[in-house]
């Protein structure tokens, strides 16, 4: 069995691929500027080191590594030595497609919004009816505490990223597409191109696509596969199935409706799905209550994009609707505050909530070239209950300004997630 090494370790997705990979029985060890996290708990700490070297590559037959080393990195050390000592050099996606789907039936979720909890809800009802998949996602599982599961039947569930055409690595057998709504910019040219890479990735599912066809850009995409392919289509969005989810949200019930299609397509009893999908409790950073500080709630939400705003603020208010909500946001990167900054400004002036704060702008994997900033966001949305916060501002804003009963969402894909956490445990 090969040795492989992860550079960027501790990322959601690479850390879950390296789970999976030991359990097949490659030997691995990862690296990254700060390895240790809760993406990497599992693993034995001599197999994880600090920073970059080409020392890390003794032995060493596979260098899978995340994406943004590319970008970010160009000149990295330990992608510059491996290829020049002939060592197989993928991104992670690619030695997932390449090495741990290989005679898998491959299940995966693609879609602009609601993948990680569609994933999650399909990894659940295989588990559930003891079909014992092995399954990768970018976030929690509750049951499990893990961003992964390792099984020992053919079923491997993916999230399917379309970052980078990152999910062109994937031949599912079977394929879910929630939505599609251009996002990416920073990768993406316009929404012509985005949609082509859907459209190239579910041409290579083999059999089965499950799809929201009453989106307009899922519809037009599903169209033009079927005149290039023979799969099966089945449309999910028109099913009344009257779940009693434990989650909230109109998008999550359609979320559930597609795992349900998934259901009677595995022949799973159509009792035996219901109760799964009425038992599924959510997964870390999807409208996730973290708890109480000061007498006020706090929810974490990864949502970064206009739409998932929007939805969650939408859901939240379903669920509060007494209660005096307020958003803390922290918009994630340049390029797609200045794509997306007319959605933004529309969706924040029509949000059903009390007070928002939009806090400065979280690089990832992107330098600041002075393309736009949070509170020019908030001047164009001009309403006084959006505010823009610089880091010491926004301190006094939590001491001063959070009640006791109020419920406090901190809703973004950067540090957010942490500061919300911190303000918990204290």
């Amino acid at each position: 069995m090969k040795n492989v090494h992860f550079l960027g370790v501790a990322g959601s997705g690479i850390s879950a691929v390296a789970h999976i990979a030991q359990s097949q029985g490659y030997k691995i060890t990862g690296c990254d500027k700060i390895p240790h996290n809760e993406f990497t708990t599992d693993f034995s700490e001599d197999l994880l080191f600090s920073g970059h070297s080409a020392d890390h590559l003794k032995n060493i037959d596979i260098l899978a590594l995340t994406p943004a080393v590319l970008s970010l990195d160009p000149n990295n050390e330990e992608v510059k030595i491996a290829k020049e000592r002939g060592i197989e050099v993928l991104t992670w996606q690619e030695f997932m497609g390449k090495y741990l789907e290989k005679n898998k039936f491959v299940i995966a979720v693609c879609g602009t919004h609601g993948k990680s909890t569609t994933t999650a809800m399909a990894i659940k009802l295989l588990e559930d009816t003891a079909l014992d998949p092995t399954a990768e996602l970018g976030a929690i599982l509750p049951n499990s505490g893990k961003n992964y599961r390792v099984g020992e039947s053919k079923f491997f569930i993916t999230e399917a990223d379309e970052f980078n055409d990152n999910f062109l690595v994937s031949y599912p057998d079977i394929s879910i597409v929630t939505n599609i709504e251009m996002d990416h910019p920073e990768y993406f040219k316009d929404f012509a191109s985005y949609k082509d890479s859907f459209y190239k990735f579910l041409l290579q599912t083999k059999s089965l696509i499950i799809a929201n066809l009453s989106d307009l850009a899922v519809a037009e995409v599903i169209k033009t596969v079927m005149k290039h392919s023979s799969v099966t289509v089945v449309d999910y969005s028109k099913n009344e199935l009257n779940l009693k989810l434990r989650i909230p949200g109109k998008h999550n019930l359609l979320n559930a409706s597609a795992v349900f299609q998934l259901g009677l397509a595995l022949e799973i009893d159509p009792q035996k799905i219901r109760k799964s999908l009425e038992g599924f409790s959510g997964i870390g950073r999807r409208f996730e209550y973290l708890g109480k500080s000061n007498g006020a709630e706090f929810f974490s939400d990864f949502g970064h994009h206009p739409t998932e705003i929007k939805t969650t603020i939408q859901a939240a208010r379903e669920k509060f609707p007494d209660k005096t909500l307020k958003l803390i946001f922290e918009p994630h990167m340049f390029s797609r505050t200045k794509a997306l900054f007319d959605d933004f400004v529309k969706v924040f002036k029509n949000l059903p909530i009390d007070q928002a704060v939009i806090i400065d702008i979280y690089p990832s994997r992107e330098k600041d070239t002075g393309l736009v900033r949070s509170y020019q966001l908030v001047e164009s949305i001009n309403s006084p209950k959006v505010l823009y916060k610089n880091p010491e501002e926004l301190k006094e804003y939590l001491d001063k300004e959070i009640k006791s009963g109020d419920v406090v969402f901190f809703m973004g894909a950067g540090d957010i997630d942490s500061l919300a956490r911190k303000l918990v445990k204290r």
